[in-house]
């Protein structure tokens, strides 16, 4: 099971760098809408699959999550961190 979660993990990764990837496209503005379009709708079947191949959670898991996410604030992360990750042209703070 866990092994399945970390594939899903991985997988789920990628797709994130790729809609990463779109989104620089985009506001470089360099390529053509339909196309971007056409890559964003890709990335959604793409992310689909993981989901629909991916194990469930427990509901123990899910709780245990919950509380780190609501009460530890685990990842959750300032408008300057999340800005040190992003190219220039995404950043939100100046």
């Amino acid at each position: 099971m866990a092994q399945k979660h970390k594939q899903a993990a991985n997988e789920i990764w990628l797709i994130r760098e790729q809609y990463l990837s779109l989104l620089v496209d985009l506001a470089m503005g360099e390529k053509p809408l339909e196309h971007l379009q056409k890559q964003r709708d890709e990335l959604l079947n793409s992310l689909h699959s993981v989901y629909s191949g991916s194990p469930s959670t427990t509901y123990d898991a899910y709780k245990l999550a919950q509380k780190a996410l609501k009460l530890n604030e685990d990842m959750t992360f300032s408008d300057q961190e999340i800005d040190a990750f992003l190219p220039k042209e995404l950043k939100r703070s100046k």
